[in-house]
C-alpha cells in the first residue's frame, strides 16, 4: 500500500469522533453539493439505508440522488473527520468546517474512480482528501523563515544519508514512524520528497515557498533521526 494511504489509514484510525457543529455543516455541505450539480430525488429509492449498508452501495446511491445514501455516509464518517481536524490538527471551527466539506465534495466528484477501485475504500479516500486539504491550510499559516540552515545543527545532519536509511523500512513502518513523530505538513513533505518530488514540485503542491520546505523537510528529518536513534538497541 502506498504511503500516503497508510499516512491516511493512520489518521482515520486514530480519529477521536466530534459531533461539534456536524448540523450546520451538513446543510453547508447539502447546498455546495447541489450548487456543483448534485441532484438528490424527491423520495428514497428503495429502502432506507441500514447500518449494514456498505460504504460501496452508499456512495452509488448517493451519486444517484439518493439524499438517504448522502445522509448514511455523512453520519458514518464525518464525526471522524470533523474530530481529525478539530483536536489532532487544531484548525480552527470555520477551516475545519471548510475541509470536511472538501472531503465529501471531492468524494462525490470522484466517486466514478472510487468504485472502480478494488477495494473500494471510501474512508481512506475521505481522510486522504482531509490530509491534503489541512496540508495546504496549515501551510499558509505556518511562518516563512530566514533563507540558510534552519538552527545550529544543520551542519551535522546527514539528510540524505537519512533519507536512504527511511528508504530501506517498510512502507507501513515508516508510516507509524511519520504518524507519531512529525506533524501533518512535516508528514506531506517528507512523503513527497520520498516520492522523488523536488523542492519546487512540493513548494507549489502546498502554496510555500522552495526555502520554506527545505526548512519543514530539515526540520522533519530531525525528528525522525532522534526517533529512529531512541529505537536502536543499546
Amino acid at each position: 500500500m502506498p504511503l500516503a494511504d497508510l499516512l491516511a489509514r493512520a489518521a482515520m484510525l486514530s480519529a477521536p469522533p466530534d459531533v461539534t457543529g456536524l448540523a450546520p455543516l451538513r446543510a453547508l455541505l447539502f447546498g455546495r453539493l447541489r450548487a456543483s450539480g448534485w441532484a438528490p430525488s424527491g423520495e428514497l429509492r428503495g429502502r432506507p439505508p441500514s447500518l449494514a449498508d456498505s460504504d460501496e452501495a452508499l456512495l452509488a446511491a448517493f451519486v444517484r440522488g439518493d439524499a438517504a445514501g448522502f445522509d448514511a455516509l455523512f453520519d458514518r464518517h464525518a464525526a471522524r473527520l470533523n474530530g481529525y481536524v478539530r483536536r489532532r490538527l487544531r484548525l480552527q471551527p470555520s477551516d475545519a468546517a471548510d475541509a470536511v466539506q472538501e472531503a465529501f465534495l471531492i468524494l462525490f466528484q470522484k466517486a466514478e474512480a472510487v468504485l472502480a477501485h478494488e477495494p473500494v475504500n471510501v474512508p481512506g479516500f475521505l481522510f486522504g482528501t482531509l490530509r491534503n486539504k489541512a496540508a495546504r491550510i496549515l501551510a499558509a499559516r505556518s511562518r516563512e523563515v530566514a533563507a540558510g540552515p534552519p538552527d545550529g545543527h544543520a551542519l551535522s545532519l546527514d539528510e540524505d544519508g537519512l533519507e536512504a536509511l527511511l528508504r530501506r523500512e517498510t512502507a507501513e513502518k515508516l508510516a507509524s514512524l511519520l504518524e507519531r513523530t512529525c506533524s501533518p505538513l512535516e508528514q506531506e513533505v517528507v512523503t513527497m520528497d520520498l516520492d522523488d518530488r523536488d523542492g519546487p514540485e512540493i513548494a507549489l503542491a502546498l502554496g510555500i515557498t522552495p526555502n520554506h520546505v527545505r526548512q519543514i523537510r530539515h526540520r522533519a528529518l530531525s525528528k525522525l533521526r532522534e526517533a529512529l536513534a531512541e529505537e536502536e538497541p543499546s
